[in-house]
């Protein structure tokens, strides 16, 4: 019975790896595939001879994949460290990164921050090409995820020849919300476009953050029903297998789509989400905020932020009330109150406050 109650809410039991990659009869290689491709070479070999992962790294590497995404990060951080000390440097920067952002959402941001560092150190002295290409892809992710503004440098294109379609996918993902960062809207759409026509349906988890990032894209743009396109379609991917991390971790730059398509129709999905946003902004200021002229808050409830975040992009009172199906004293209330919390008085200070 606990089982059923919980896949109904999306989520999936220790025990249970009905996944969407499961459901396409490929097991955990899926995941191994999108990082790493279908092997790699081991290049401190003077042989050059194909290393393959055995089926337990396979699965460790797949469920800290899998509980990443659905902010089950205690787990994710407990898979991750397993892999730390694996002798396939790939692997072990892969980890790093897992387990650094899962502390991130857990507010273990000293653990956090001793993995930043040797992500660091990695990069000074890679073991192999295909490592430090990857361990350039990550710090980039990174900087762009923590929007850690002239800290954002591109990845020269050489690097992406030793990284597996999966990883130049996300990257792309990367590209386009580094572009979103520079408001570079138009193009960061662009980027998403083209890397969701060439993900189609062989890359399910890239292709939820790429829809993310395009409705990011639009609803800047003014787009509005492009952005609910895209949403939606992130959305359907996603709750299959609870797979909430993407709408945590881009809570603001949507700007009230988790709202709008959320908050009333699906109240438990979206509580669930709100409460890990809360955790979770914790963890992702302490990182943002000291590298940052831009004090994120963590005063403001989801609900608040996404309507201070709309106030803050020039849109009326009229049109977040239109936006959101409330009344425009409603939208004069929340505002009022949020500008109580920031102790600030009019709209132009909002955006001091904000992730873009």
């Amino acid at each position: 019975m606990e089982d059923k109650d919980q896949k109904s809410k999306g989520r999936l039991t220790q025990d249970n790896e009905s996944t969407y990659m499961w459901r396409l009869g490929r097991g955990p290689d899926t995941i191994t595939e999108y990082l790493f491709g279908e092997s790699f070479l081991d290049s401190g070999s003077s042989d050059e001879k194909a290393v393959m992962l055995s089926d337990d790294e396979k699965h460790t590497i797949s469920k800290m994949v899998h509980f990443f995404l659905q902010a089950r990060y205690d787990k994710a951080s407990a898979e991750a460290e397993r892999c730390l000390s694996s002798p396939h440097p790939e692997i072990r920067i892969f980890a790093l990164l897992a387990h650094a952002v899962s502390n991130v959402a857990q507010n273990n941001i000293e653990v956090a921050r001793k993995n930043f560092q040797t992500l660091q150190q990695e990069a000074k002295y890679p073991e192999n090409e295909r490592s430090a290409a990857l361990n350039d892809v990550y710090r980039f992710i990174l900087s762009v995820f923590f929007h850690l503004g002239d800290d954002i440098t591109p990845i020269p294109p050489e690097n992406l020849f030793h990284c597996s379609e999966g990883t130049r996918l996300y990257t792309m993902y990367a590209r386009s919300y580094s572009l979103y960062l520079k408001q570079e809207y138009a193009q960061a759409l662009g980027v998403a476009e083209t890397a969701l026509i060439i993900a189609t349906d062989r890359h399910p988890i890239i292709s939820l953050y790429l829809n993310v990032t395009a409705s990011m894209a639009a609803i800047n743009l003014s787009q509005f029903e492009q952005a609910d396109r895209f949403f939606l379609k992130a959305l359907e991917i996603a709750k299959p297998d609870g797979y909430i991390q993407p709408f945590i971790g881009h809570h603001g730059p949507l700007q009230g789509l988790v709202e709008k398509h959320i908050r009333d129709k699906e109240p438990e999905l979206y509580k669930m989400i709100a409460e890990n946003v809360v955790r979770f902004r914790h963890g992702w200021t302490e990182v943002h905020n000291p590298q940052s002229s831009n004090k994120v808050t963590t005063l403001l409830t989801p609900y608040e932020f996404a309507i201070a975040m709309m106030a803050a992009k020039g849109k009326s009172n009229q049109e977040i009330a239109d936006y959101f199906y409330i009344s425009i004293n409603t939208v004069k209330s929340h505002l009022s109150v949020v500008y109580q919390k920031l102790g600030i008085t009019k709209r132009s200070e909002l955006e001091k406050h904000l992730n873009k």
